[in-house]
């Protein structure tokens, strides 16, 4: 598709900003049932925090705000685009204050626990006490004492953003906003909260399982810090997500949550030995270039640089320990088959009242469709007419694709939603376009005939293809195969129609033992938009593992 002018651009009129969405009943319901409880979990450790006496309460705090700021961009669409915005920024302001906060009380955590530890072994390789302390000792007091006066530093910037946040009165407003939508949506209608929420729910979850496991060619690596910090991120990320949508299914997705959970904590010991590595490390090349003066107690004399050099081994040794570790139980993971039972959990573990009790008929279907195409004007036309060759092609095909009307109507609805995500500009449309059909309440498909939609339609422009989504293994292998196909034939059609100009009028097919000959016909010069059906037939080709001809 060519890239809009000025003239296109207004003929398209597909420039609306995210401001302009209308809020969907089923999802913002479903978010003020999930958002107030952990607004309630956040604001309740502001005394504690404040009052520095327990580092617990900084824990929770800082958990809290990231649930918090985990579960605001799921539900974006509920509330004024401004209002949100500042909410984030606060949210997000205060987390990072928690969190080097956070860190620099874990660090003196661990050296107090650390430092009791290697006393204990110390005293026990001695038969009797003569004094003394483990060759780590004054490491342990020297990190220790940076720390220290670290956390001192830190407890103003955590009491001014508290302060800010108060002054911002974000909470409040909050707390007020969540209460005004609730009273005015506490019947959702059931079909909202099936068309509304599980698709959105699978669409969340899947994604953020989909980032975690393309880290996953990392995991042997022991060198592939990065990547696990990566992962662990990852993970956390589908921890919350899941945490969130836990109530659409059956058991809270109890058990798979407990195995991110592992997951994620056996990575924040590999990150934390990543964390000293790295600060011991750097501490060790800064005092081998500088001279110490006499008499300078700021920095660490010889016997601390040996200790630290000591510290410094341990910690490499105990992240091996890790990595190994980390390594099994992923291993484990893989053989209790854990991410392909959370994704046959997200199609048939939800609980009833999120299930369809039929499945769609074909003419509501059919009028949703419609409806939601004709929502985006400018590019209803061309979406029609690249459905119209979609479907001649398949009609041709089909004693070679053996799909029957169901396929058929799928593909139908492919074609005609394949664009609407012009909405938010050209720039990845098709990914637009896609989550749009995942996402949209008023549509009565269930999650795989939905997925199949999405997926053709996601596949018809650029070098995507169908295997790139998460959705794909959502689906089973038949429909795998159904998606292959009807999204090489929408793809090769809408490059019939690339300038959008109606000039490819009919196209048939004949089927050979080799190949595929595609006629076409036209009343104009149809040669851009035949040359570019052959770029865009690179799918095709493989879909139906014979080459392409175009007459």
């Amino acid at each position: 598709m060519p890239s809009p002018g000025s003239s296109n651009t207004v003929a398209y009129g597909m420039t609306m900003s995210r401001e302009q969405i209308i809020p969907k009943t089923g999802l913002c319901w479903y978010g003020l049932q999930r958002l107030p409880p952990l607004l309630d979990a956040f604001s309740k450790e502001i005394d504690g925090v404040k009052a520095s006496e327990d580092i617990e309460y900084i824990h929770r705090m800082r958990v809290a705000s990231r649930r918090l700021r985990a579960a605001l961009p799921l539900f974006r669409p509920c509330f004024p685009q401004k209002q949100y915005r500042k909410w984030m920024k606060e949210i997000t302001n205060i987390t990072r204050a928690l969190g080097e906060a956070r860190d620099t009380d874990v660090q003196i955590s661990f050296l107090s626990k650390y430092e009791k530890k290697q006393s204990r072994k110390f005293n026990s390789r001695r038969k009797k006490s003569t004094g003394g302390v483990p060759a780590t000792g004054p490491a342990i007091q020297y990190l220790t004492s940076r720390l220290q006066k670290k956390r001192t530093s830190l407890q103003s910037k955590v009491i001014s953003a508290l302060l800010e946040l108060e002054k911002s009165n974000v909470i409040e407003e909050m707390r007020d906003t969540f209460s005004n939508h609730l009273s005015a949506c506490r019947r959702v209608p059931k079909k909202s909260l099936v068309y509304g929420i599980s698709p959105v729910a699978t669409l969340r979850i899947e994604k953020r399982l989909h980032t975690m496991l393309s880290y996953e060619q990392w995991v042997p690596n022991p060198d592939a810090v990065a990547e696990h910090h990566a992962t662990r991120i990852a993970a956390k990320k589908l921890r919350y997500t899941m945490e969130i949508y836990g109530m659409v299914y059956r058991w809270g997705l109890k058990k798979i949550l407990a195995r991110v959970k592992k997951v994620q904590e056996i990575l924040g010991d590999l990150h934390d030995c990543d964390v000293w590595i790295d600060q011991v490390t750097l501490l060790l090349l800064q005092e081998r270039a500088l001279l110490r003066s006499t008499g300078n107690t700021k920095r660490p004399d010889a016997a601390t640089i040996s200790s630290l050099i000591l510290f410094l081994q341990e910690r490499k040794k105990e992240r091996t320990i890790l990595h190994r570790t980390f390594m099994r139980y992923w291993d484990t993971l893989g053989r209790l088959q854990t991410w392909d039972e959370l994704c046959r959990i997200l199609v048939k573990g939800r609980k009833s009242r999120y299930q369809p009790l039929t499945v769609y008929n074909e003419p509501e279907a059919g009028s949703a469709v419609s409806n939601l195409a004709s929502e985006y004007p400018g590019v209803l036309e061309h979406s029609r007419h690249v459905t119209d060759l979609a479907l001649m092609i398949f009609d041709s095909l089909q004693p070679l694709h053996q799909l029957g009307t169901r396929e058929r109507f799928l593909l139908g609805s492919a074609g005609l939603l394949h664009d609407i995500g012009w909405k938010f500009g050209q720039k990845k449309h098709n990914i637009h376009s896609a989550g749009m059909i995942m996402s949209e309440e008023n549509l009565p498909f269930d999650i795989p005939e939905r997925s199949i939609i999405s997926l053709v339609a996601r596949s018809h422009r650029g070098n995507v293809t169908p295997e790139t989504s998460g959705f794909f293994r959502l689906l089973s292998l038949e429909y795998q195969k159904q998606v292959l196909v009807l999204a090489a034939i929408l793809r090769l059609a809408d490059g019939f129609d690339y300038l959008h100009l109606g000039t490819v009028q009919a196209v048939s097919c004949t089927i050979e033992a080799q190949e595929i000959i595609v006629h076409v016909t036209s009343s104009l010069d149809a040669s851009v938009e035949i040359q570019r059906a052959r770029v865009k037939s690179d799918l095709f080709t493989r879909a139906f593992n014979r080459n392409l001809v175009i007459h």
